[in-house]
């Protein structure tokens, strides 16, 4: 951990200077690491109940970024019915820091100072709301979401290859994982409910790790082309460098070694899952394929097959929520640049991504169908 911390350190000074995330990885990030971890052992003093809390038949959703995960999230989390993490929550695991840190976020909430990245990114985060669970591992750093929220990857090219957390050393593996099952431990206790449904979408990296751990965890694979995923995952991930640093601040090379290193990587977490299931290292009864083309188009029957599958056994609530969902068309709320604009094609595309389309009986069409723009504005 001590080696990721100095690399991520590193790639800032290198990257920035003495800025503001230079300093913040210095001495803030550091002490945040420290309360959290102090707070983290207050828990075992004053609430030792937790520890009791049993984690049954959890649901994870995963897959490639902007492959539906986060429709689907909040489609079966819409009525509160289940165990999720709102954004602080994540920030503040620990449930003694939670005493301590509630009144401030009310009081960010109150004024109107909730979001930390607006919508029109492409990805709307706010404190008060419901986020991806994969940001857990950030306390460990332990997770691709560091070469997003760090200049990680500007620098260290071979980053991304560390984050096959199967193929991780045990120890540092049942380090993480077992962080992330006392987080989720927590959050049952301090919820109150029983069913936990998480979205930490690089944990198809993890995806053995997380069935040991949970031998009794349900797993929805979403699986939707490249030609779509490709261009809103990269087209995200320049928003929020903009939103950041501020494109002008990162030079065109610097970018274009960033998204040659992500177009990597996505085929590898493509790869990876693939590689599972021909090695049948994948129980199908733990692990349920799902379209994002059929989930968007037909959301009702695709929750119907999820609840079947999972034994969910939603209230009436939830039933009726998803049924008015269902008369309306899913539409994306953003725009999203063309391939070209990442210096791709799509019979790049059609060619190097070929065992996704064959195994899932995917379109492979000839045109780009994103908004055609400039890398830089």
């Amino acid at each position: 951990m001590l080696k990721r911390y100095l690399r991520i350190l590193t790639a800032c000074w290198q990257t920035f200077g003495l800025s503001k995330d230079f300093v913040a990885w210095l001495l803030i990030i550091p002490l945040f690491g420290l309360f959290t971890r102090i707070t983290l052992a207050l828990d075992i003093l004053f609430f030792p109940d937790y520890r009791q809390t049993k984690i049954q038949r959890p649901i994870f959703i995963i897959g490639h970024p902007r492959s539906g995960t986060t429709f689907l999230h909040n489609l079966l989390t819409q009525t509160d019915e289940f165990v999720t993490f709102d954004t602080w929550h994540m920030f503040f695991p620990a449930l003694s820091a939670r005493k301590l840190i509630k009144p401030l976020i009310d009081n960010a909430i109150k004024k109107g100072k909730a979001t930390l990245l607006p919508a029109e990114i492409g990805h709307k985060v706010a404190l008060d709301q419901p986020e991806e669970e994969e940001f857990i591992f950030i306390h460990t750093l332990d997770t691709l979401l560091l070469n997003v929220m760090t200049p990680l990857a500007f620098r260290d090219q071979g980053e991304g290859a560390q984050y096959c957390h199967d193929q991780h050393p045990e120890s540092r593996r049942r380090h993480s994982i077992r962080f992330f099952k006392q987080c989720l431990q927590r959050q049952v206790y301090y919820t109150g409910k029983q069913r936990v449904i998480a979205k930490p979408n690089y944990s198809v990296y993890r995806l053995k790790t997380l069935m040991a751990a949970f031998p009794d965890a349900k797993f929805i694979y979403l699986v939707r082309s490249p030609h779509k995923t490709l261009p809103s995952y990269f087209s995200l991930h320049r928003n929020m460098f903009d939103h950041q640093w501020g494109l002008n601040n990162l030079s065109d090379d610097l970018l274009k070694k960033y998204f040659a290193q992500k177009y990597h990587q996505s085929l590898n977490l493509y790869h990876y899952f693939y590689e599972l299931q021909q090695n049948q290292e994948i129980p199908p009864e733990q692990v349920m394929i799902l379209k994002s083309d059929f989930l968007y188009a037909q959301p009702q029957q695709a929750f119907e097959q999820i609840a079947a599958f999972t034994d969910l056994n939603p209230n009436v609530r939830l039933k009726q929520a998803v049924a008015q969902q269902a008369q309306e068309p899913y539409q994306s709320r953003h725009a999203v640049l063309s391939l070209q604009a990442f210096g791709l094609t799509p019979e790049q595309i059609n060619r190097d991504f070929s065992f996704v389309f064959d195994t899932y009986g995917l379109e492979r069409p000839n045109v780009d169908l994103t908004v055609s723009s400039h890398l830089k504005s």
